[in-house]
């Protein structure tokens, strides 16, 4: 259910970038979202499915989804480096160290739009 409520999100996102557009209906929504976000442990078919529940109804209906899987940075605690991170039992490329800071930043960006006029 959270993913219907998040494509809600996305949807609601692209419908108030495309207001200015004249009549333009997104046809491919880009989105990038963090590597270690839980949306990626569902499959890409039902979080199509949860945006077309949102979508429905509004100018983002019909639109497929393009996900971009993109890693988060982390610090490491023991020796300071600076690192990217794919997954959530990651260590430190320079010292092992399984005792990461993940920067927490934005579980999903609405990277870009395809529109067809």
């Amino acid at each position: 259910m959270h993913e219907v409520h998040l494509m809600g999100q996305v949807v609601k996102a692209v419908n108030q970038a495309l207001r200015e557009a004249n009549g333009a209906k997104p046809s491919v929504v880009r989105l990038k979202v963090s590597a270690l976000s839980h949306l990626l442990d569902h499959d890409p078919s039902q979080l199509q499915t949860a945006f077309d529940v949102a979508s429905l109804g509004t100018t983002s209906e019909g639109a497929t989804l393009d996900i971009e899987r993109v890693p988060v940075d982390a610090c490491c605690r023991r020796c300071g480096a600076k690192l990217k991170v794919s997954q959530a039992a990651a260590a430190c490329n320079a010292c092992g160290s399984l005792d990461l800071d993940v920067v927490s930043g934005p579980e999903v960006v609405v990277h870009d739009v395809t529109v067809t006029e």
